[in-house]
């Protein structure tokens, strides 16, 4: 049956304009989320090809809609999940009749469980994957052939000259599928519409996939479960050219997208749901694009499956930075292209806590670009600044939010390095980290260095390097 006929079980988004923001809704289905596009795509494939059962691994909507796809094609579906799903989730997936494994600690362990389903070992079953299949990320993209009837539709109300679309990405799958349509069948009369990746900072597995070109390990730990992925797959990075930015952003602005969204709608979002309205409201407030009244935003709700005691316990959690008494403040440095100067920059701050830093080389320059984010009481902004214009001239003060936000263009490195490693929550931890990995490894030159501590990531960082 063909996947935008399925009326029954699949319907459009809603979409709410308000000023330059259109919100889209794409969780108005029986499974109260996005994910019942691929997985129908992959379902009815499945049955052509003769097979009766399907087996997939989820952090829970994607098992939803693996499970009702599977229901109403009159097929079995068997949906792993970890050991950590919430409960909502897991009530919908045998709701649709479905049989629940729950393995694993995490999705990931979750697929290799799934991949070693019986009836897939002896024939019987077909895998669908939550996001690493071109099926499914076309029915995901059935998103954006809805964005580009209503975008038409707005061209005839009203005036803009540009298109940003804030999608959140966890594998990979949705992006890949909008990104595609919108890129290639927009009309050319029109310049094309920039595609905004939006990412939870703890869970930057998609990001430094676009940033190496290849997938690279994280270790998430996201209140947007549903983004919770440790290592993106192909499908994604086969079209990851057709995404114009990444954008990276906090536990904090999450929460308050979810909390902004249930007070003006009275409609609660788990928090992968809210990732693209938070990506959006962060681009607003900080002026992170050009000329914004002239473009038209659309942010994509995916996900509204959250037990109300969660929701509540999220929203009103407290942060962990006192900002009453610390700040955060980040720096452009330029970086001499000489042997040792990186070191002599992390040597040079290692009294400051630093929260985040991403250090690229440019071939043929002078100075390789550094961008860092410190974490520290506010009398010592000034000492701190003082410390790294007088060694690095030429640095500047970056404004809040820019840090967050990654141009995509060529890989940065052919060559990597990547370790979860325990920090010590001092300055000069990281200082340390790099010491202690450069004398136990040649690395050789250092073309890429990626950094970054969530605040609710406890003594757990990611550190990747990239090797020229």
């Amino acid at each position: 049956m063909p996947l935008m006929a399925q009326h029954d079980i699949l319907t459009r988004f809603a979409a709410t304009s308000e000023g330059g923001l259109c919100v889209a809704d794409a969780t108005r289905n029986p499974t109260n989320a996005y994910k019942i596009r691929g997985a129908l795509a992959r379902v009815s494939a499945a049955q052509s090809e003769g097979k009766k059962i399907v087996v997939t691994a989820s952090a829970g909507n994607h098992g939803a809609g693996v499970a009702c796809a599977a229901q109403a094609l009159g097929m079995e579906a068997r949906v792993y999940v970890p050991e950590s799903a919430p409960q909502v989730k897991v009530n919908t997936i045998r709701g649709f009749g479905a049989t629940v494994l729950q393995e694993g600690s995490t999705f990931d362990e979750s697929l290799c469980y799934a991949r070693r389903d019986q009836h897939l070992l002896a024939g019987r079953g077909a895998l669908v994957h939550p996001f690493d299949d071109l099926l499914v990320a076309a029915g995901q993209g059935t998103i954006g052939l809805e964005m580009l009837a209503h975008i038409e539709q707005l061209r005839k109300e009203r005036a803009f000259d540009k298109v940003r679309i804030f999608l959140p990405v966890g594998g990979g799958g949705l992006l890949a599928g909008v990104a595609s349509v919108m890129k290639m069948l927009w009309d050319p009369r029109h310049p094309h519409p920039e595609i905004v990746g939006v990412i939870d900072e703890s869970a930057p597995a998609a990001l430094l996939g676009v940033l190496f070109g290849r997938p690279v390990a994280a270790a998430p730990d996201t209140i947007a479960d549903g983004t919770k992925v440790a290592l993106i797959g192909d499908t994604f990075l086969s079209v990851s050219h057709l995404v114009d930015y990444m954008m990276l952003v906090r536990h904090d602005s999450i929460v308050s997208a979810m909390r902004r969204h249930e007070r003006e709608t009275f409609t609660k979002l788990e928090g992968a749901g809210a990732l693209a309205l938070a990506g959006e409201a962060q681009a607003r407030k900080h002026k992170l694009f050009s000329h914004p009244e002239r473009t038209l935003s659309i942010a994509l709700i995916t996900g509204r499956n959250i037990d109300p005691c969660l929701f509540h316990e999220a929203v009103t959690g407290e942060a962990r930075l006192d900002i009453a008494s610390h700040a955060r403040q980040a720096f452009d440095v330029r970086i001499p292209e000489r042997e040792g100067e990186l070191l002599h920059f992390l040597q040079t701050v290692k009294s400051f806590n630093i929260a985040s830093l991403t250090y690229k080389q440019r071939p043929g320059a002078a100075a390789a670009r550094l961008q860092a984010e410190f974490e520290v009481p506010r009398d010592a902004l000034g000492s701190l600044q003082r410390a790294i214009f007088a060694d690095f001239p030429g640095s500047h003060r970056l404004e809040e939010g820019e840090e967050m936000l990654y141009p995509i263009g060529e890989p940065v490195a052919q060559e990597y390095h990547d370790e979860l490693i325990a920090l010590d929550d001092k300055p000069g931890a990281f200082l340390e980290c790099v010491e202690r990995l450069s004398k136990a490894r040649a690395f050789g030159s250092v073309g890429f260095l990626f950094y970054r501590k969530p605040p609710y990531a406890g003594k757990t960082a990611q550190v990747v390097l990239g090797l020229d």
